[in-house]
């Protein structure tokens, strides 16, 4: 099977992604970098202001010194000064007495000589406590900027994630709109409006999916209408049938009531309507079989035969003069047969008359003639039948399926059937092509 040549795609999704959280990635990244070095800078500028981190020193001495009063904290238990230390944000402490360090945050004081004024030039981050027994001097070491470090890096972290959202989001804001448009349609289709044509924009892999969208719903609606169609030809099909079964039908009915209140006066009558009984069993069969062939061939239309016109039509003309005549009807033919050869199907001529015998049945006035004469054009001749119409008051409404059961027997034929009708006249002309 060949595949069908799309056009080539500019980028698909995935390269559209791809790019798209590439150029996101080193723009928020350029965001990130230039928002953590200013704040950095501002901090760092900041710190170094005088009185900046003497300020914080003094007031983390004070807290430790309320730490010392609430624990009652002497050199006999210097371990709880952990505690403080933990709840500090990054800070060191030495505790001297007596010039003699007696904790330490970063040394071990059982092995360390370390004495104040050793070397130490750390007069600013000196503080006096007063330990329960007795003064103490400590020395605290902390980056006061540090939280705020933390801080501002993570707030350029969420600014840049937010950035990184917000450009993604805007490079393929169409895409989005796209797709939630399709949502939208598709929910229009699945309410059953197949008429609904689905929006193409655009050339990547959501493209090639509502393209088939579209395909597909054409297809359903292409299906669909093939399914009503024979839905359609079957039941004029059955509808077609029934008429012409009826027809034939109610002629042997009219035979038998003759025949069984003996209006007939000689056994040459009584053979010749047993004759017609049996002709018009014989064609119920035919039309019976014909609803047969269809059910087994849905092609119906039948190739049609070329025949002289008189061996066409003459017999079937005698019968319908006969059966009009039986009831009641005075039938007047003027018939001309040429010597042409026209294309028809023999066995459809009878259901062509019966369906006629019908309606002129039901609908012509009894006591009008009833007309039927050939015709003669250049590509095509056969024959017209006029009646008068009933008069208004015992008008029957028509139903319309004799005719349309005679237009479908003649598109069947190739032929013509054409319809003149006013309040008086009523004629039928059926046309077949000369061969």
């Amino acid at each position: 099977m060949k595949q069908k040549n799309h056009a080539p795609k500019l980028y698909g999704l995935r390269s559209r992604f791809v790019l798209s959280i590439v150029i996101s990635v080193l723009i928020c990244g350029i965001v990130f970098f230039v928002l953590y070095y200013s704040m950095d800078t501002f901090l760092n500028n900041y710190s170094e202001k005088a009185g900046f981190e003497q300020t914080h020193i003094r007031m983390q001495g004070k807290s430790l010194q309320n730490f010392i009063n609430e624990n009652s904290i002497s050199d006999r238990n210097l371990g709880l000064l952990k505690k403080w230390e933990y709840r500090q944000p990054v800070i060191l402490l030495e505790l001297y007495r007596a010039n003699e360090c007696i904790y330490s945050s970063f040394y071990d004081v059982q092995q360390s000589e370390l004495l104040y004024g050793a070397g130490k030039d750390d007069s600013n981050n000196m503080v006096s406590l007063q330990l329960t027994d007795g003064p103490a001097v400590a020395f605290l070491y902390s980056d006061f900027t540090y939280q705020y470090h933390l801080l501002g890096t993570a707030l350029s972290f969420i600014v840049s994630l937010v950035l990184f959202v917000f450009l993604f989001l805007r490079g393929n804001r169409k895409l989005i709109h796209y797709i939630c448009r399709l949502n939208e349609e598709v929910q229009i289709l699945e309410g059953g409006n197949l008429e609904y044509h689905v929006s193409v924009e655009g050339n990547n892999e959501i493209t090639d999916l509502a393209k088939s969208m579209n395909r597909m719903r054409i297809s359903f609606l292409h299906q669909m209408e093939t399914e009503r169609q024979l839905y359609q030809a079957n039941k004029q099909l059955v509808t077609e049938m029934s008429h012409d079964l009826r027809t034939p039908l109610t002629g042997i009915m009219l035979y038998l009531e003759i025949l069984r209140s003996h209006r007939y006066s000689t056994d040459s009558e009584l053979q010749d309507y047993l004759r017609k009984i049996d002709a018009k069993a014989h064609h119920m069969k035919l039309i019976s079989n014909h609803l047969f062939e269809y059910s087994l061939d849905n092609s119906h239309t039948k190739q049609t035969e070329p025949i002289g016109m008189e061996q066409a039509f003459q017999d079937a003309i005698d019968s319908f003069v006969s059966d009009l005549e039986a009831r009641c009807f005075f039938v007047v033919s003027n018939l001309e047969w040429g010597s042409y050869f026209v294309q028809v199907k023999t066995e459809y001529i009878q259901r062509v008359f019966e369906n006629i015998i019908s309606n002129i049945s039901k609908y012509a006035e009894p006591s009008s003639e009833i007309r039927i004469v050939t015709v003669d054009s250049d590509n095509y001749c056969g024959f017209s039948v006029l009646n008068g119409c009933m008069v208004s008051q015992q008008q029957v409404e028509s139903n319309g399926i004799g005719i349309e059961s005679i237009q479908t027997i003649m598109q069947q034929m190739n032929g013509l059937c054409t319809v003149e009708q006013t309040d008086m006249v009523f004629e039928i002309t059926l046309l077949f092509p000369k061969q």
